[in-house]
């Protein structure tokens, strides 16, 4: 309903009842009574002229034109009369100082109060306008000689509020005051009449509009496309100077702002720094935070705003909430200058957009969403295929050294990180210390030994088990290396495992705060990883071992035939000189047959041993078969190799001295590649010195016979 509000209370200033010939009369006739026929029926002219037009707009302009030609009135403006704290509204005026039209804005309910009268539906003169109360000195300043307020009433309620200036006398006849009785009430019905039909035909358009907008709105599929689609269809919804539309982060407590439209005064269009706001602080904030609507009338007054840019003499804000489901998905908050210029119909429309509004929020969140899930599994499944891919890499990585190198280079393919240390744990000397670090302080970290159980890498080691340590800084179990700085990082931490024990741990390590953390995802497969590496680890170990089972000798422990036949070619293959011995034992068949093969064993152990014993560090000493021997003498000349083989003879027949028989050694020498080429022919070139050299009653077979003596060309 509209507020009644008795027309006097309106008047512009004085309101003291007309003296003798002026006033509010409707049965005395003055001086200008004759002339009353031929200004009723201008009166009709006036009404049937502007009946007939349903256009607001154009009927607050005829309402205006009409009275100023009937009352001979220089200026005049109409007010229609609204229910908010400021209830006037400028809707037409003629010739009027803006002066005049911001002191009636300014106007309020408890402001108007202060005007006493005892008229409430007579038109009112203002004798004096000059010396009148509240708007004399703009009246003085106008030049204003007569004010004449008219209401328009409609069904006992005031809907406008006619102002009616002359800057010459007029004489306001009791006739004058009737006649403008008369068009008060004939214009009231013709506004009420167009107001109607104006909100009617808005109003469907407003639906139209928000179907159609509605409908755009569903088709987008992103929140930024969603507030740039309620930024351009504004304009067709509600009038306003400024748009902003948030959406509401709970995860961050904050309200967002993607979209907007207008300018600040003093800033202009503002940034988004500018326009983003807490949940709960500010108006926006208190929408986001309480999902109610706010249509203030002055959100300057309102204690909950929050100024940008300078402060307009008056403002109306209308905040509505979208929400969906009872969450809230985000805000619009439109704005005009001016007091009051929201209403019922405002905020309803708004609302109902808004809630079309949070549906296409959520659609966008949903969708969103799935793309989200669709690209993580797409991610996820890449990352598995490159996990298999770095997993079969590792597995037929069969050298130790050669794995721990493979996990660095291969996991930034599975998880990208800045740093990357592996470390050994010795758990005879409860220490770890680091193999690999892939770091900007990689000498530290190497150099560094530390407890095995301190810091958060002892946590894993201790509790055989992964740990993802975001913000790890902050973690108290976190422990620095010395000569390194303490800067924001996080961390994930896994055991390696090797025959179910922790032989090692690999630390993956990002730089920064937030945008450093690792996901729930990468943590597993990091750990997959970790888990591969040390399937890898245990393989490289295995084969290892298997290798040296396949080329060692098992009684002696030295290489045997086959290693010696591998790595006698890859010498010959190198180009570079070396020396070959062949070696023959005497008289061990008759230490066996003294003493028994099991004496006869440990004796080849105790010989493998005393050989290994008198070499140099790059010499290779093989067991070529039974009691047969061969060493590989890298960069050896002859005058080199006779001083070797002539250590090793000694060696071995100290072995024997003190518990006979005696068992000695005969060596034969080729020198590559002076003595031959190949490895077939060395052997053979080595194989004949070797007879030549062996004591004429011994044989391959060890039987008795003197000591070995040199051979006759010296070798």
């Amino acid at each position: 309903m509209w507020i009644v509000i008795p027309p006097m209370a309106l008047a512009f200033g004085d309101t003291r009842q007309p003296e003798s010939g002026t006033g509010h009369l409707t049965s005395r006739v003055g001086p200008r009574g004759l002339a009353w026929g031929a200004r009723a029926l201008a009166l009709q002219r006036v009404v049937a002229g502007i009946s007939p037009d349903l256009d607001l707009d154009v009927v607050l302009r005829d309402v205006l034109a009409g009275a100023q030609s009937l009352f001979d009135a220089e200026l005049a403006g109409l007010w229609l009369l609204g229910h908010g704290q400021h209830p006037l509204q400028l809707a037409a005026h003629a010739g009027l100082d803006q002066d005049l039209l911001d002191a009636v804005a300014q106007l309020t309910r408890g402001s108007l109060s202060e005007f006493d009268c005892d008229v409430a539906r007579h038109a009112t003169v203002i004798k004096d306008p000059q010396s009148a109360p509240h708007f004399g000195t703009i009246y003085k300043r106008m030049g204003l000689r007569s004010v004449a307020t008219v209401p328009l009433v409609f069904r006992d309620e005031p809907i406008a509020l006619l102002g009616l200036y002359h800057r010459t006398p007029f004489a306001w006849t009791p006739a004058e005051l009737d006649l403008c009785a008369s068009f008060g009430s004939q214009m009231a019905s013709a506004v009420a009449t167009a107001r109607l039909f104006n909100s009617v035909r808005a109003g469907a358009a407003r639906l139209q509009a928000i179907q159609e907008l509605s409908a755009r709105l569903n088709r987008i599929q992103d929140t930024e496309g969603i507030g740039q689609a309620i930024v351009a269809g504004m304009d067709r919804l509600i009038r306003h100077d400024t748009i902003r539309v948030y959406s509401v982060d709970n995860a961050t407590g904050m309200c967002e702002p993607i979209a907007f439209h207008g300018e600040f005064m003093g800033i202009g269009r503002p940034t988004t720094d500018m326009l983003r706001v807490p949940i709960g602080t500010g108006l926006t904030g208190w929408v986001a935070g309480n999902n109610t609507t706010l249509r203030l009338g002055d959100a300057a007054r309102d204690k909950r705003s929050m100024q940008i840019g300078e402060r307009r003499d008056s403002e109306s804000m209308l905040l509505v909430p979208m929400c969906w489901e009872d969450r809230v998905m985000g805000v619009i908050v439109v704005s005009a200058v001016g007091f009051d210029r929201y209403d019922d119909d405002d905020e309803r429309t708004l609302e109902i957009f808004a809630g079309y509004a949070a549906q296409a929020l959520a659609n966008a969140e949903a969708s969103a969403e799935i793309h989200r899930q669709r690209s993580e599994l797409s991610h996820r499944l890449e990352r598995q295929r490159r996990l298999l891919e770095v997993s079969e890499k590792l597995l037929s990585t069969l050298d130790p050294a050669g794995v721990l190198e493979t996990i660095a280079d291969s996991l930034k393919a599975v998880v990208a990180y800045d740093a990357l240390t592996i470390y050994r744990i010795d758990w005879a000397t409860n220490t770890r210390r680091a193999l690999v670090a892939r770091d900007r302080f990689a000498d530290l970290i190497l150099q560094h030994e530390a407890a095995m159980d301190t810091g958060l890498t002892g946590w894993v080691v201790r509790r055989r088990e992964a740990v993802m340590a975001n913000d790890a800084h902050l973690d108290p179990r976190v422990m620095t290396i010395p000569g390194t700085p303490s800067e924001p990082e996080s961390l994930i931490i896994c055991p390696l495992m090797l025959n179910g024990n922790v032989v090692g741990t690999l630390n993956v390590s990002r730089m920064g705060a937030d945008e450093a953390h690792f996901t729930r995802d990468e943590f597993e497969l990091v750990q997959l990883f970790g888990a591969q590496a040390s399937i890898a680890l245990r393989n490289a170990q295995t084969h290892g071992e298997v290798v040296i089972r396949a080329e060692h000798d098992g009684l002696t422990g030295l290489r045997n035939h086959g290693a010696f036949q591998r790595e006698l070619g890859e010498s010959v293959a190198a180009g570079l000189p070396f020396a070959l011995l062949m070696m023959d034992l005497d008289l061990f068949k008759g230490y066996n047959d003294a003493n028994g093969h099991p004496a006869g064993d440990a004796l080849l152990a105790r010989i493998g041993s005393a050989m290994r014993a008198t070499l140099r560090d790059a010499d290779r000493v093989y067991r070529y078969g039974g009691d047969e021997f061969a060493i590989i003498l890298p960069g050896a000349g002859i005058a080199a190799a006779r001083e070797i083989a002539e250590r090793v003879r000694t060696a071995i027949a100290r072995l024997t001295e003190h518990a006979g028989p005696q068992v000695t050694a005969s060596v034969g020498i080729a020198i590559h590649p002076d003595d031959a080429a190949t490895k077939d022919d060395l052997v053979a070139v080595a194989d004949r010195q070797l007879y030549l050299v062996k004591p004429p009653t011994a044989s391959r077979s060890g039987g008795p016979g003197p000591d070995p003596r040199p051979a006759p060309d010296g070798r």
